[in-house]
């Protein structure tokens, strides 16, 4: 029997992590980017908001995501692969069939003018999904599962990665001797961004569209880093003695973009040029400096247990792929009536976040509802343990 010692700051980090997913989806509808339905009016201050949460919130989700494999693969209290199918693949595709429609079929109201009712629109929408031009490329996660292209992500990742990570855990000592070179000092420690500015700094002019390759091979170096980090837990012990340092550099670096807003603007137009070339650099530092601080402090504060913290954790992904849809079609009316921004944030966003979770309430006490969202089966306790307390 394999015992492995809970990292209670992962389970709270993710939690944080997904929890954000839904401040930042709120904001959407009020920025000046394109989104599926935008307010009449819009801020650029709130993209601010925006830019500084979409810098940092998927890597972080991702290097979470490589340590939950990590566990995982040494857990073996399933068939890895097929405890993924389960997770990932089956949620996705629900989503895709019940979940996303609500949202493309508001969006198409307010953007395409259209005027149909919803059963129209769900006659219309494999035709249009089939006639849509995708390429060679990951785009079309994007496309059919909106916010929920990270678990198709995340898959895709498994495949690819697994036979690496078996590789590490086979040769644990030789990865930890080889990675101790990172931590001999706090420059030496740099290293580790050289592949993180590089790749993106040859792939984002090629594939410049969000959730093309760049994307797919930066989140890949976090999900990566976050199993390596599993494996030589020195590194972790690293990160947390110098959370501050990180921190302080992390707000350098935006402080640097807030001050020179062409830094962004570099890396919306991707070219092989220097001025591109900084602008990774200072962005990859920017990110991977957000990610250690929230590790390094969340080791130090935020490794503890709480009664909330198993169902929390047990209800990330149902909530994760309902939230933005509860969103959208809050947001489609909110955003009609006659008040504030910040009024129809405060509406959006609490309202739909009390609906999401009476959703979820609903979902976590029916095993079928379970099973299309990623959830382990409710088994009922035999008689003779119904008054034990029971951990897992």
């Amino acid at each position: 029997m394999n015992t492995i010692t809970r990292l209670y700051y992962i389970d709270w980090l993710r939690v944080i992590a997904f929890g954000l997913l839904f401040v930042f989806h709120s904001f959407r509808l009020f920025d000046t980017y394109p989104w599926h339905i935008k307010n009449p009016e819009t801020s650029i201050s709130i993209n601010y908001i925006i830019e500084f949460m979409h810098s940092w919130r998927m890597y972080i989700i991702f290097l979470v995501s490589g340590t939950g494999t990590y566990f995982a693969l040494k857990s073996k209290s399933e068939n890895f692969l097929n405890g993924r199918i389960k997770r990932l693949i089956i949620p996705f595709i629900f989503g895709v069939i019940i979940l996303i429609p609500p949202q493309k079929f508001f969006e198409a109201i307010q953007q395409s003018g259209f005027e149909g009712n919803y059963l129209t629109f769900l006659r219309l929408l494999p035709s249009a999904l089939i006639n849509e031009s995708y390429g060679w490329n990951l785009l079309w996660t994007g496309y059919l599962g909106y916010h929920i292209w990270y678990l198709i992500y995340l898959f895709i990742q498994t495949l690819l990665f697994l036979p690496f990570f078996n590789l590490m855990l086979k040769y644990q000592n030789k990865v930890c001797e080889q990675t101790n070179k990172l931590i001999q000092s706090f420059y030496a420690f740099w290293y580790i961004i050289i592949p993180f500015a590089l790749l993106e700094f040859l792939l984002r002019p090629l594939f410049p569209q969000y959730l093309n390759w760049a994307d797919f091979v930066i989140f890949s170096l976090y999900f990566i880093l976050g199993f390596i980090l599993q494996v030589n837990p020195k590194i972790i012990l690293f990160i947390e003695k110098n959370a501050h340092k990180f921190l302080l550099i992390a707000i350098t670096c935006w402080s640097l973009y807030l001050i020179n807003k062409t830094f962004l603007d570099n890396i919306s137009m991707p070219d092989y040029n220097w001025k591109f070339f900084f602008s990774i650099i200072l962005k990859n530092l920017n990110s991977i400096c957000w990610v250690f601080a929230f590790i390094g402090f969340g080791k130090k504060y935020l490794n503890f247990n709480h009664h909330y913290l198993s169902d929390l954790n047990q209800g990330i992904l149902p909530f994760y792929i309902l939230h933005q849809t509860v969103i959208v079609v809050v947001g489609y009316f909110v955003i009609q009536w006659d008040l504030s921004i910040i009024e129809k944030f405060l509406i959006v966003f609490s309202s739909s976040f009390v609906l999401t979770i009476g959703m979820y309430q609903i979902i976590r006490r029916n095993n079928l509802l379970r099973f299309v969202f990623g959830m382990k089966q409710k088994r009922k306790k035999p008689l003779s343990v119904l008054g034990n307390n029971i951990s897992t």
